[in-house]
């Protein structure tokens, strides 16, 4: 071979490995991106500062002393968020003498009602209102002549009766609570029973007076706007 002969095979094969070199060139790996490591926000990060809610809502039972009912007692309903509640509260009281005596006047209340409670800070201090049934029962007993008598003046209402108070529930389930208001009638329905249908007792003038008695002391008791004041205790589950 002549020398210009090897001059271009040698072109040649310079020439194709150099192509060969740039097609097999590594191609450098893009750099990741970095991945930020803040979680988003959860629901108790953005709740409101200081606000504070039980784990659950509750249910309870309770009992209280006060007036008019002297004896109450109750289920009730207490949200999870501490700003309200319910209950359904039955209550009572009464006097009634030893029945030995002659000249005796008994007495006897009953109520049911439906409540609720507002916390307005989710604190202790709440406003409420109740809305019920209220049943009293007056009966005088006396002898006239030789017969006895006994006039009973029964009178059922509705009422309503707003309220304030505080209420303290504890993590041990226990619960303690006093409230005041005023217990307003809103209708009232009156009967009268004389006991007896001998005209010569229902004319006597101490049988009109003791039944007049009685029908005082259930007017006071049935018509009129009363206090409202209890002492409760209870326990939440």
């Amino acid at each position: 071979m002549t020398k210009s002969t090897h001059i271009a095979i040698l072109s040649v094969l310079l020439s194709t490995t150099t192509a060969f070199a740039q097609g097999t060139e590594t191609v450098p790996a893009e750099k990741p991106t970095p991945i930020s490591a803040e979680a988003p926000a959860t629901q108790e990060e953005s709740a409101e500062p200081g606000k504070t809610e039980w784990p659950r809502s509750l249910w309870g039972v309770y009992g209280g002393l006060g007036i008019p009912h002297v004896l109450s007692g109750g289920i009730e309903y207490l949200d999870q968020s501490q700003t309200w509640s319910v209950a359904v509260e039955i209550g009572g009281g009464g006097y009634k003498p030893k029945d030995e005596e002659n000249d005796k006047e008994e007495f006897s209340i009953g109520n049911l009602e439906v409540a609720g409670r507002y916390h307005p800070t989710a604190g202790s201090f709440y406003l409420a209102a109740a809305l019920g049934s209220q049943g009293v029962s007056a009966k005088k007993t006396l002898t006239v002549g030789a017969e006895k008598a006994e006039p009973e003046v029964k009178i059922s209402s509705t009422y309503v009766t707003p309220k304030v108070g505080w209420f303290w529930q504890f993590n041990s389930g226990l619960n303690f609570g006093v409230e005041l208001g005023a217990q307003i009638p809103l209708s009232n329905k009156t009967e009268i029973e004389d006991g007896t249908t001998n005209t010569t007792v229902l004319n006597d003038p101490e049988y009109i007076k003791a039944r007049q008695d009685a029908e005082d002391l259930a007017d006071k008791a049935g018509k009129m706007v009363l206090p409202h004041a209890m002492v409760r205790l209870g326990y939440a589950f």
